[in-house]
């Protein structure tokens, strides 16, 4: 995914470049179809040639003050057919003593979010956060201790210990939203984010496993490489033979084992989740060296 927002970034960058130096060419051009600055023109550049082949400089002051004078009387000067660099800091280059410029980081943020689709996908972010609406203090107290953590969580991972987190609890209670505000975090940080519904990795996962093995591999790509793979209301999906609890496994071990982070929500506890998808998944949730499982209680939020 970051292999991507990087081409399309060089892409735009280069489009951009590309138009501001036509431009520049268009206006020379401009100037060039009139006679006297065409002339002129050539004049001096004739007298450059012979300057640099001969060492003899004489006409080339005066050769070059005939062009600017001609110039002038039309209504341009030599500056309007250069080319002036869009980043005055990197000169295009999008970096600067081997660090990526901020010219260039902007663009690729921007296409980061693209790729990642995470302006549909995870439309809250910790701005739209407002706590102090949440009537009941001790739900709103515990809201504040997760979304404080999390929100730490979001702009250092994946370099962090717990590669695993579910948020379990009741509907409403801000599971979702919280996910959302983490995956956006982790985007304008740089971090790569598949956000997807449980049931629309669970379909996924169906169309990969029923594919050639050169095209799983291509399905497969973005959930077991993103930075953050975020699952959606985990239990709500349908259960396929050889599909959901499998893959759900695999990509779990895949992405622990690569130092990638996984955050999943659900309405399940974790009882729930070791009935319905059995004891090598809850064992992976579980693990206290690499995973959390943080309850959301109180009230419905929506309500």
């Amino acid at each position: 995914m970051k292999e991507k927002a990087i081409k399309i970034a060089s892409s735009r960058r280069q489009i951009k470049i590309d138009l501001a130096k036509a431009k520049a060419e268009r206006k020379l051009a401009a100037a060039l179809s009139v006679a006297e600055i065409k002339d002129a023109h050539s004049a001096y550049v004739t007298a450059k040639f012979q300057a640099a082949l001969s060492g003899n400089n004489a006409d080339l002051a005066a050769t070059h003050k005939r062009y600017l004078n001609a110039l002038k009387k039309h209504g341009y000067s030599e500056a309007d057919f250069e080319y002036t660099p869009l980043c005055p800091v990197c000169n295009d280059t999008g970096n600067i003593n081997g660090k990526v410029c901020k010219c260039f980081w902007e663009d690729y943020l921007t296409a980061l979010a693209e790729v990642c689709d995470i302006q549909k996908k995870a439309p809250f972010t910790f701005d739209d956060c407002k706590l102090e609406d949440v009537k009941d203090s001790e739900q709103r107290n515990k809201l504040k201790s997760i979304y404080d953590f999390m929100q730490k969580y979001s702009g250092k991972l994946p370099a962090v210990n717990l590669k695993n987190i579910v948020f379990s609890g009741g509907t409403g209670t801000g599971k979702t939203c919280l996910a959302s505000a983490v995956a956006r975090k982790a985007v304008a940080c740089g971090k790569s984010c598949k956000f997807t519904s449980a049931f629309e990795f669970n379909s996924e996962m169906l169309s990969a496993h029923t594919s050639s093995i050169a095209e799983r591999t291509s399905r497969l790509h973005d959930v077991l490489t993103a930075d953050l793979l975020v699952i959606d209301d985990l239990g709500v999906e349908p259960m396929y033979k050889n599909v959901t609890r499998e893959y759900l496994l695999l990509i779990l071990e895949e992405r622990t084992r690569a130092n990638l982070c996984t955050l999943i929500t659900t309405n399940l506890d974790w009882q729930d989740i070791q009935t319905k998808y059995g004891d090598r998944i809850c064992s992976r949730l579980l693990d206290k060296k690499h995973s959390r499982i943080v309850c959301f209680g109180g009230n419905d939020l929506r309500l």
